[in-house]
């Protein structure tokens, strides 16, 4: 058996050591330089520390060496960290706050670049998906030897302000009714996204299968209310701690199931993990049979649809639930490993309401992706440093 635990203690060293340097060294000089720093300056710098986020910026010089690249990736991962919702509002805090200017890496005022440099500069970003391979890479660096209890799966709702893109329905031939006639061969029926994805080898096969367009999703919440919206969805793969191992983005009429197995496929790459935690969204034999291929136990909630048989077994386990309540006795461990699932959704509103992905006004499934990318990877590291800290 292969022996994880030197590899394990000098990844933990590692984040422990480069910690005490930013306490002991860095901050001391900078608060010298600077007077006292913030709570969110402070959240930034080991942020931007960890991220080291210019590894990943490469450029293609043509006739000039393009410039700002690195420094404008350091400032959307500010944009993220201070909870910045446009760009402008990004420039504006630049030109006023010296200290957030200096740690982006400009001087002066006017060597800040303009909206539309900006808006340039972050297409460049996006296409060459420079926040996702950051974010991978620190994974890798600092969380692949460590193991995981569980690995909690979900999506949400990402509104956009784009008109969706309208999908051409396809005519169905109709069949009579009984059976054909001899001779005549009835057009095979199209196998599902979970049966094509299944034998797939990589996750960016199994994903090729989804639209990342603007769509129009419709799901049910957690009071049984229907919701509609224009958008897409992020899926989110998050591990004890709260730590975002996995994010994918795709349009809003993707269903949340298709998204299963390439999660489960890229952070078992990535992390490793004991138990997949799901909801009734992502019912279904294929992503059990998958999960314990990956050597996962697989914990999913039970979505009965049209069931009888799933019904009677629901109702029949609420009811041993609450005998077992009555009399005080220990309940299934399966009931207390799936009440852990509420990481992923403590992921969601970190990423909405504390790292700027609120509202996007980003065009474009390119252009989105990044934008969450960002918000992905600064939680990644934030709440990566509090298993230290």
């Amino acid at each position: 058996m292969k022996n994880i635990i030197p590899k394990l203690s000098s990844n933990l060293s590692k984040m422990w050591t480069k910690i005490l340097n930013l306490e002991n060294c860095l901050f001391p000089e900078l608060k010298e330089q600077f007077g006292t720093l913030s709570t969110k300056e402070e959240k930034l710098i080991r942020i931007l520390d960890f991220a080291q986020i210019e590894k990943n910026v490469t450029v293609v010089t043509i006739t000039n060496t393009p410039k700002d690249r690195i420094e404008i990736a350091r400032a959307m991962i500010a944009k993220s960290v201070y909870n910045m919702q446009t760009t402008r509002d990004l420039i504006d805090r630049l030109h006023s706050d010296r200290v957030l200017r200096v740690l982006c890496g400009w001087r002066y005022k006017i060597d800040i670049p303009n909206e539309c440099k900006f808006s340039r500069v972050f297409k460049e970003l996006s296409d060459l998906r420079i926040a996702e391979k950051t974010h991978e890479r620190f994974v890798k660096e600092y969380l692949s030897n460590t193991i995981f209890m569980y690995n909690a799966s979900d999506a949400t709702k990402i509104p956009l302000r784009e008109k969706p893109v309208k999908i051409a329905k396809e005519e169905k031939a109709k069949n009579k009714v009984g059976r054909p006639k001899k001779g005549v061969k009835r057009d095979q029926i199209k196998p599902k996204i979970l049966e094509l994805q299944k034998d797939m080898e990589t996750a960016d096969d199994m994903l090729s299968l989804l639209s990342t367009k603007c769509g129009v999703g419709v799901k049910q919440n957690s009071k049984g209310n229907r919701e509609v919206w224009i958008g897409g969805k992020l899926h989110i793969s998050a591990v004890d701690g709260d730590i975002p191992i996995t994010a994918f983005y795709s349009g809003a009429n993707v269903h949340d199931s298709s998204v299963a197995l390439p999660l489960m496929k890229e952070t078992s790459k990535r992390v490793i993990y004991l138990y997949d935690l799901k909801d009734a969204g992502y019912y279904s034999k294929i992503i059990e049979e998958y999960s314990k291929k990956l050597n996962h136990r697989p914990i999913i909630d039970i979505n009965p649809a049209n069931s009888k048989e799933l019904k009677a077994k629901i109702a029949l386990e609420k009811q041993e639930k609450e005998k077992f309540k009555y009399f005080n006795l220990t309940q299934s461990s399966d009931i207390h490993h799936y009440n852990q699932r509420s990481m992923v959704e403590r992921v969601n509103k970190y990423l909405k309401d504390d790292f700027g992905c609120n509202t996007i006004y980003y065009q474009g499934a390119t252009k989105v992706a990044s934008v969450l990318a960002f918000g992905i990877l600064s939680i990644c590291i934030h709440q990566s440093l509090k298993l230290i800290t």
